[in-house]
């Protein structure tokens, strides 16, 4: 990692676990404690996303005809790049926030242990092992982490599943922002792999990611799970923002 990016991680560290006030990412406000995700206004006005399942995923086909069953799609918000919550988002992963992500993810996996669940659905509590979405080497050498293992291990630390690694990024990918449905799932496309398939065997895993927009980047994940048919009981889907879909 370079100086300059080990040094800003310090700064961060020292800012949000030891420095007085914080500050709200949505309304810059004081926050009431210094392990809160935002001010008590705006967790209250929080734009939760109270759709599930398929309707998240426009790039829905590639997980109804995968070989591993889908149980749960769940988002905790929904996510507009034009809105002010969109904040929480962009500094966690551009300002060095990690601890931002690991607090949004205990918040996140609060709401799933207190959620209903449908038949159909696996409850959250029941997930074994999370599988953050993969960060390729040379991103997360710049960024300094991978925003989605650090949700990962906030949710892990309220539910107490493990937190895996199995599911690994083989090669870079252009930014997926400004992209169609169709560019995505082109520039994603055989991204990822999963590394010591017997270790998921019989287990209910979670893929965990930041947002979905279209749902490509969790598609090429569940595929790379599915080809690698290590006889996964189920596979759950979760991120902290849903990007809205018409008719919302």
């Amino acid at each position: 990692m370079a100086p300059s990016h080990i040094t800003s991680r310090l700064w961060h560290t020292l800012r949000d676990s030891y420095l007085w006030p914080r500050l709200c990412p949505v309304c810059g406000e004081e926050v009431p404690a210094p392990d809160s995700v935002m001010c008590t206004p705006c967790l209250m006005k929080l734009p939760v996303c109270m759709e599930k399942g398929y309707e998240l995923l426009e790039s829905r086909a590639m997980a109804t005809n995968a070989i591993l069953p889908v149980s749960t799609v769940r988002a905790w918000f929904h996510y507009d790049p034009d809105d002010s919550y969109a904040e929480l988002l962009r500094v966690m992963k551009y300002d060095g926030r990690s601890k931002l992500g690991h607090d949004m993810g205990r918040l996140f996996a609060r709401e799933l242990m207190a959620s209903s669940y449908q038949a159909s659905e696996l409850p959250f509590a029941e997930v074994d092992v999370l599988l953050p979405m993969p960060m390729y080497r040379s991103k997360r050498l710049l960024r300094g982490y991978n925003q989605s293992e650090v949700i990962a291990r906030g949710m892990a630390a309220v539910s107490g599943a493990a937190v895996g690694d199995n599911l690994v990024a083989v090669r870079s990918h252009g930014t997926q922002t400004r992209l169609s449905q169709a560019a995505r799932r082109q520039n994603i496309s055989g991204c990822f792999a999963l590394r010591h398939p017997e270790e998921l065997a019989g287990l209910n895993v979670a893929i965990v990611d930041d947002i979905i927009t279209t749902g490509a980047s969790m598609g090429e994940a569940l595929k790379a799970l599915s080809d690698a048919i290590p006889g996964i009981a189920s596979v759950s889907l979760y991120a902290l923002g849903a990007t809205r879909r018409k008719g919302y």
